[in-house]
């Protein structure tokens, strides 16, 4: 199996553990009284405890620089403001029906990356990510029609998450094999600990400070999930940004919404009321997975 099939591979499994990400989201917002900048920080405090452990006892700070530095927040920035968006725009509307919007990425990159970067796409390919955008946004009206201020947060969202991705896949890991980081699974894993790492600077103070927005250690715990689900979605994604590039990474990625409806389908169809709109779901679970084969033949 060549790098490139195995990063598509494992994008998928990224893409897994995204849908199951957005599931618990919605969970912790519903049990306790954690949503917005106040669920964003607790998560990244957990994150950053996670990321520091391997940081120090890996050796990662020896590749600590000005431009390293720099590379990172130029893909957290961005990523902070894609997280803050879509937890609200799930908060607002439905993980069911803001997950399948997000593949508004996909024509936002292939733009960026056909004026920027340099990249083609042929007819299939393109005729295949018109299908997966119209897909996605009828699955989502499938789930309930989605508020305004929930389908603007959703498009930020994607513009964020859009220039975070660029960031990792054109700056922060070829800066990595450029100072002789060979092996592409440290490559991932530099990328996943300085990310993180820097993350908790902007989250770690609002533990100390008093406001509407402090939060606790209890805060931390209870997003333990998010993280978890999170941190395996990060790895898988970024390994195939880095060994099959960062469009094709969110043509896989276009598919965690179609997975939650599978494993729904395996596992909870016992509490599953509405059959004939979850047969639509299937149906279109089915032919958004054609949709990425399309793309790849």
């Amino acid at each position: 199996m060549d790098l490139t099939h195995l990063g598509l591979i494992l994008g998928f499994f990224g893409a897994v553990c995204q849908a199951i990400n957005y599931a618990v989201t919605k969970d912790v917002q519903q049990k306790y009284t954690l949503s917005g900048l106040r669920l964003l920080t607790a998560t990244h405090v957990l994150l950053f405890i996670c990321a520091f452990i391997p940081f120090l006892i890996c050796g990662h700070f020896r590749y600590v620089d000005e431009h390293s530095i720099f590379y990172s927040y130029c893909i957290i920035l961005p990523y902070l403001g894609g997280q803050y968006f879509t937890n609200k725009a799930i908060g607002l509307s439905d993980s069911s029906i803001v997950s399948p919007l997000l593949t508004i990425k996909i024509p936002i990159l292939a733009l960026i990356s056909l004026f920027m970067l340099g990249k083609g796409f042929n007819l299939q390919q393109t005729a295949a990510i018109i299908i997966i955008l119209s897909l996605g946004w009828y699955f989502s009206s499938l789930s309930g029609r989605i508020a305004m201020g929930s389908l603007a947060c959703v498009g930020a969202g994607c513009l964020c998450y859009c220039l975070s991705d660029l960031a990792m896949g054109v700056l922060l890991m070829p800066y990595f094999k450029a100072v002789g980081v060979e092996s592409w699974v440290q490559q991932v894993f530099l990328g996943c600990t300085f990310e993180y790492v820097f993350c908790g600077i902007f989250a770690l103070p609002l533990l100390f400070t008093g406001g509407h927005q402090r939060i606790n250690l209890r805060d931390v715990w209870e997003t333990r999930w998010i993280g978890v689900t999170w941190l395996l979605n990060m790895a898988g994604i970024v390994s195939c940004f880095n060994l099959a590039g960062v469009v094709d990474g969110n043509i896989v990625q276009s598919l965690r919404s179609v997975i939650g409806v599978i494993i729904a389908y395996l596992f909870f169809r016992k509490y599953i009321k509405d059959h004939t709109t979850f047969r639509k779901k299937l149906f279109i679970a089915l032919a958004m997975f054609a949709a990425v084969g399309i793309y790849y033949l």
